[in-house]
Parts: C-alpha cells; sequence; structure tokens
C-alpha cells in the first residue's frame, strides 16, 4: 500500500485495487487518507474534475466514504490507525535544528535521530538524512496546570565538541523541529531488501535482532509516507548544564523565549492603521465622514489640496463604506474585540 498520489485531481483515467492508499488533496492541511475499498477506475480530469470539493472536513468525518468513477473511497487518518492497532511499529522520533545566519552566525540544519528503540545507524524520512545521534530528550509533556512545558535536550560532549561547536556559533533562539512518525511511514531505501516489495498478505513481519537488543519491525511493503508526521516547533532558550559527558539545552515554545516581547499591537477593536497610508491602502476618490456618510462634491472642504472633512472612523464599517461590503477589507483591528458599529 503506498501513499504517493494525490486525490484531488486525476488527470486521466486511473485503475485501483481493494487496499490501495493515496493521499488527501494537500490544501485540506492534514494527514488524511483515503483506502480503496470497491476497485475500479476513477474518473479521468474532464469528467470529474471536483473531487477535492467533496472531500470529508477532517477529522469529523473519517469514516466517510466517497465514490469516483467506480471506485470507492474511505477516509482514515494513517496516524491514527496505525496507532490503534494492536501491533503498531516502532515510534520515531526526529529533530531538525535550524540555524540562521542572522541569529546564529550561519545557515544551516541539523538532522538527528536519538537512536530509540534499537535503531543506532542513520536513517532516511522524505529524502532527508537524519544521523543517529547519542541525545536524549523530555519534558515535551503537556499538563492542565496552565504552564508551559520547557523541555530539555542533552547531547553528549564527546572530546568537547559540543563545547566548541557553542563557542563558534551562538546556538541560542535556533529552532528545533520535533517530528514524530511511525517505523512503517519512514522511506523504503531504510532497509536493507532495497526497494522491491511484496505485498503486505504475503509477507510476515521480522524482527530483527542483535544479540539482546530488539531493533525496528521491518516490512517487505512500501508504506513510505513523508505526510504521516506531527510536528512541533521549539526553540533553544539556554544552555542549562555544560560539562565533559554532555551538555544540556532547554527548548520553549516560542512564546516563552526569554527577553522575546510580544508584538507590539494591542487588541482593540479600532482600526491603527493611518488612513490612505499604506497599511490602509485607500486611494479612492470619495470621501466619507467619521460616521462613514458620503460626502458630496459640492460638501467637501478642501485646503492645501486635501479634503478635511473626509475623516475615517476607524471601524468596521468604515472599511466597508470605502472598499465595498463584499471585499476584502484591509482592517488593523480585531474583529472579536468588541462588536462591531
Amino acid at each position: 500500500m503506498a501513499y504517493p498520489y494525490v486525490l484531488h485531481r486525476w488527470l486521466a483515467e486511473t485503475t485501483f485495487e481493494v487496499g490501495d492508499v493515496v493521499r488527501a488533496s494537500p490544501v485540506k492541511g492534514n494527514t488524511l487518507a483515503f483506502k480503496c475499498i470497491v476497485a475500479g477506475t476513477t474518473a479521468s480530469a474532464d469528467e470529474y474534475a471536483t473531487f477535492a470539493s467533496q472531500e470529508p472536513a477532517f477529522p469529523f468525518k473519517i469514516t466517510q466514504t466517497l465514490v469516483d468513477g467506480t471506485c470507492t473511497w474511505e477516509a482514515f487518518e494513517p496516524l491514527a490507525e496505525e496507532l490503534l492497532k494492536l501491533d503498531p511499529t516502532a515510534i520515531i522520533d526526529l529533530f531538525e535544528v535550524e540555524l540562521t545566519l542572522e541569529v546564529n552566525g550561519i545557515n544551516d540544519t541539523l538532522r538527528y535521530h536519538p537512536g530509540k528503540n534499537g535503531l543506532t545507524e542513520d536513517l532516511k524520512f522524505d529524502n532527508e538524512t537524519y544521523a543517529a545521534v547519542p541525545v536524549e530528550v523530555d519534558g515535551f509533556e503537556f499538563s492542565s496546570k496552565g504552564t508551559l512545558p520547557r523541555p530539555t535536550m542533552r547531547v553528549a560532549n564527546v572530546n568537547n565538541a559540543i563545547t566548541s561547536l557553542i563557542l563558534q556559533y551562538d546556538p541560542l533562539a535556533a529552532k528545533v523541529r520535533r517530528i514524530r512518525t511511525f517505523a512503517k511511514f519512514i522511506d523504503t531505501t531504510n532497509f536493507s531488501q532495497g526497494s522491491s516489495f511484496a505485498p503486505d498478505q504475503d509477507v510476515t513481519d521480522v524482527l530483527v535482532t542483535e544479540g539482546s537488543d530488539s531493533f525496528i519491525m521491518e516490512t517487505f511493503n512500501d508504506t513510505s509516507d513523508p505526510d504521516a508526521k506531527i510536528v512541533e516547533a521549539w526553540y533553544i532558550d539556554r544552555v542549562s548544564s555544560e560539562n565533559q559527558q554532555f551538555v544540556e539545552f532547554e527548548l520553549a515554545p516560542k512564546l516563552d523565549l526569554t527577553n522575546v516581547p510580544l508584538p507590539g499591537r494591542t487588541i482593540e477593536e479600532f482600526c491603527p492603521w493611518r488612513y490612505r497610508g499604506a497599511e490602509c491602502g485607500y486611494t479612492g476618490d470619495s470621501c466619507f465622514t467619521v460616521n462613514d456618510i458620503a460626502i458630496p462634491q459640492s460638501g467637501k472642504i478642501i485646503v492645501n489640496g486635501k479634503v478635511t472633512n473626509d475623516i475615517c472612523g476607524k471601524r468596521v464599517s468604515s472599511c466597508q463604506a470605502r472598499f465595498g461590503q463584499n471585499a476584502e477589507l484591509p482592517f488593523g483591528g480585531f474583529y472579536g474585540a468588541r462588536l462591531q458599529a
């Protein structure tokens, strides 16, 4: 069962068998997928070009069925389906540390995995290589106590390698992406059997062992899916510990970074933009009073080439009077701050 397709518009008729899996339209912004439950042939793009509009609203209709040509599809969520199995494959944690020239002095992205589940070799996911690095991470759990978690990341400081890196490049405020997926979704090139796979029903999963170490479950199918993942974004806030054995970094969500202020805007009902300025963008000839009443040509008071009684009321209705009721408004206030007039 492969996941490489995009099920939102076929360029031509395509035949699928029961059990084939395809990815939902990427515009949905989720990990939804579709499983073929009735074999058949899809409609061509000319006959059926609006399949995307029929995709179910994730995640409320996961089991909804859809018909395309003579095929029938059932919506499902790959991560949830794998997690609810009696024997799910191993959970894989991947990490990306993004360093930027402006903040850290270098443009680079470091990719690694902590080598859990007995997997002590480099692995590939979404065609990117993640090196096996002696790293311990902890503290990602969220609680209902109202405080945000501040995870820790301990990296082995062999031969003072991490200390030297810190002295050369400032790691503070670097973005750390935590990617969680299952072993069945990593790239097929990770498996020693190569890219030639047999159907699921013909091959039994094999548990590879070496001594007393248990490795991940290897399956001879092509279930690689780079979209089946959960991504969290964290930032390195401080170096909490440093010695010859390891260097410990404390991570924080962006909202909780030390010495990083919140955006300068305040939540208010009125628009803060300067009338007819760059953010406002209104350049029309029609003028209005502060109460959004249109000013006729004879009623305009012009001083030094400007209509002095053309005043914006800074309300949503003021934007609508100038741009139209159905236009996209450049309103700079917050709609939910208060009921608008």
